[in-house]
């Protein structure tokens, strides 16, 4: 796996546009968070505050005090991760267009070399948005500690983010092998996280029904409900566990997919 993604990395380092994707997510995330930070606590820890404000506070808490710093920082690493959901979407669909994946199968790499090898480029996105979703949580956390003594509780939020960047990128690699076009996969992809996934959710979770929380998208980001409205809407009753293992399940099934149709398609198309 490690000499697959040596050769990805080969490819991939002169590409420009690679560079200004995966550079706009490790640099617009950290920045966005601290500024998001930094005005929430002027806002609300200020003397003066409204009563409006101190109402907000008191429903949603501190976001970006340790532990719930950690639970922040995941759920606005997903928000931001799409940027990567649609990077790693071009970076396929390319190969297919240029046909450079059929030179690497002439040069002697098997087609499940080929998927193998965007499978570690999959984890390496996603540890590299673990780690960094991790810094600027732990940063951020140690700013505004108020003297929590365990700051590591609730960095499990870490791990989830890990698994809902797998899913969202499981995904992505699902759509690209499928449409093979990156303009049309980029649109299907988008309207299937931000717009398809939630319509359903939606009409699924107000039939009074939990199957909604088990979708592909749904059973990741239900892991990291948004921090600002947790206390507001809150209508799962499902478990953690339960959702995890739907992950997981979903990665496996997408995996199967992407293998069976890239093993019998016609290189050619």
């Amino acid at each position: 796996m490690l000499r697959l993604f040596k050769i990805e990395w080969l490819k991939i380092k002169p590409y420009r546009t690679f560079w200004v994707l995966f550079g706009t997510f490790l640099v617009l995330f950290p920045v966005s968070f601290f500024i998001f930070a930094y005005k929430f606590m002027e806002s609300f820890s200020a003397r003066n505050a409204t009563m409006q404000e101190a109402m907000i506070k008191g429903m949603i808490g501190n976001p970006f005090n340790f532990p719930t710093v950690w639970h922040t920082s995941s759920w606005m690493g997903g928000l931001f991760f799409i940027i990567i959901g649609m990077l790693f979407i071009m970076l396929i669909t390319n190969e297919v267009q240029y046909r450079t994946h059929r030179q690497n199968i002439i040069d002697g790499l098997s087609r499940m070399d080929f998927l193998k090898s965007k499978a570690s480029l999959l984890i390496f996105f996603v540890l590299t948005g673990a780690v960094l979703v991790f810094i600027t949580a732990f940063i951020t956390g140690l700013f505004y500690n108020d003297g929590a003594l365990n700051i590591f509780e609730g960095a499990h939020y870490v791990l989830y983010f890990a698994l809902m960047a797998t899913v969202y990128l499981i995904v992505a690699y699902f759509i690209a092998i499928f449409i093979k076009r990156t303009g049309l996969a980029i649109i299907i992809y988008f309207a299937f996280v931000c717009i398809v996934d939630n319509m359903l959710w939606a009409g699924l979770t107000f039939k009074e029904t939990q199957f909604g929380y088990f979708l592909p998208l749904e059973c990741v980001d239900s892991l990291v409900p948004n921090p600002f409205t947790k206390k507001v809407i809150n209508r799962r009753h499902v478990g953690d566990w339960s959702l995890i293992v739907a992950a997981t399940g979903y990665i496996i099934l997408f995996g199967y997919f992407i293998r069976k149709k890239f093993l019998k398609s016609d290189l050619k198309t």
